[in-house]
C-alpha cells in the first residue's frame, strides 16, 4: 500500500490514494467525538485490519469476481498477490531495518510487481478481444453504460466510481451495501489533508526529523528528511533496477540502495521518527470532527464483518 508519504513530503493537501501519512494503513480512529454514546461506540469498534487481513479481503474479492464471471461463461483468473512483506508500502520513513536489509527501498519488489501485472492472464485475455466480444467481456466485468455512478465528497474533492458488473457484485457481497462502503472507504482513505500540514509543523515531529537528519549525517548521508533520501536514491537510479539492466550494474546499484535504506531505517529506529510520526497521526486523527471519527469506526466495523465472510469464501477458517 504505497500511499500518502508523498503528500507529507511535498506538503500538498490534494486528495491522495490513501489516508496515512507515516504508515501503510490508517491509524486507529477510536475515541473523541460528540456525545458519550458515540464516544463509547467508537472505543468499542474493532481493531484496524492488518496487512495479511487486507490481503485476505483482496483474495476473497477476486474469488467472488471469478465466480460471477464463471456464471456468465467468461474466463477469469485469480492471480497470487505479493506477500504481505513484499507489498508493504515505503511510507514517509522506512524504520524496519530487517526489511531494508533484505529489500532496500523495494526496487526489486516493484519490478516483480510490474512483471506480474504484465503477465496477468486477465489483461492478456482482454488484449486479445476486439469489437463485440471485448464490449461483452468488459460490461460483464466492470458494468455497462447503465451502471449507476457512486460519488462521495471527501476532504480535498469528490471521488466518483461507476464500477459495476462482477466487480461491483463482488464488492457488494463482501462488504455489504456498496454505497455505504464506498463512502466510508474513500473518506477514510483521504483524511490526510485535514491534519497533514499541522502535523508537519508539530515541534515533536520536526524535532524527530532533525534528530534523524543528524544521525544520517553521521552515517555519511546528509539528507534533511526521508523524502530527500528517497529522491536522491531515485535520481541515482537506486530504485530503477531490474531484469533489463546489466546484472552486475543491478547488483551494485541494489547494494547501494540497501546501504542507504538501512542507514535511513537505523536512524529512524534510533531517533524514533517512525514511532513519533505514527503516534502523532493517531493523535491528530482522534481530534478530527465527530463525523470523520464515525466514518473511521464504520470503516473498521464493515471491514471486520467482511473478514468473516472472506475467511469462508477463501477457505481460510482456522
Amino acid at each position: 500500500m504505497r500511499r500518502a508519504f508523498a503528500a507529507l513530503a511535498a506538503g500538498t493537501a490534494a486528495v491522495v490514494a490513501g489516508g496515512a501519512l507515516l504508515s501503510c494503513a490508517p491509524p486507529n480512529g477510536g475515541g473523541g467525538g460528540s456525545g458519550a454514546a458515540g464516544g463509547a461506540e467508537r472505543r468499542s469498534a474493532p481493531p484496524e485490519s492488518t496487512e495479511p487481513e487486507r490481503a485476505l479481503l483482496d483474495r476473497a474479492e477476486a474469488l467472488l469476481v471469478k465466480r460471477c464471471m464463471d456464471r456468465h461463461g467468461l474466463p477469469y483468473w485469480t492471480v497470487a498477490p505479493l506477500s504481505a512483506a513484499e507489498s508493504r508500502g515505503l511510507g514517509y520513513v522506512l524504520d524496519d531495518v530487517a526489511w531494508a536489509r533484505e529489500h532496500g527501498y523495494g526496487s526489486r519488489l516493484q519490478h516483480k510487481e510490474l512483471a506480474a501485472k504484465r503477465a496477468d492472464p486477465n489483461l492478456l485475455h482482454r488484449d486479445k478481444l476486439t469489437g463485440k466480444r471485448l464490449t461483452e467481456y468488459t460490461d460483464v466485468l466492470f458494468g455497462g453504460p447503465d451502471t449507476p455512478t457512486l460519488s462521495v465528497r471527501v476532504p480535498g474533492g469528490t471521488i466518483s466510481s461507476s464500477v459495476g458488473g462482477c466487480y461491483g457484485e463482488a464488492s457488494q457481497e463482501l462488504y455489504g451495501d456498496r454505497a455505504t462502503w464506498f463512502r466510508v472507504d474513500k473518506t477514510v482513505a483521504n483524511l490526510t489533508s485535514l491534519y497533514g500540514a499541522e502535523l508537519r509543523r508539530d515541534p515533536r515531529f520536526t524535532g524527530a526529523v532533525t534528530a534523524w537528519a543528524r544521525c544520517m549525517r553521521r552515517a555519511g548521508h546528509p539528507y534533511p528528511d526521508p523524502p530527500a533520501a528517497h529522491s536522491a536514491a531515485a535520481k541515482a537510479g537506486l530504485r530503477d533496477t531490474g531484469p533489463t539492466v546489466d546484472a552486475e550494474v543491478e547488483r551494485r546499484t541494489f547494494t547501494d540502495e540497501v546501504r542507504l535504506a538501512v542507514a535511513e531505517a537505523t536512524c529512524a529506529e534510533e531517533t524514533g521518527l517512525g514511532r513519533t510520526g505514527r503516534a502523532l497521526e493517531t493523535e491528530y486523527r482522534d481530534g478530527l470532527d465527530g463525523a470523520y471519527l464515525d466514518a473511521i469506526a464504520d470503516h473498521r466495523r464493515i471491514e471486520r464483518r467482511a473478514l468473516d465472510r472472506a475467511r469462508d469464501i477463501a477457505g481460510a477458517r482456522p
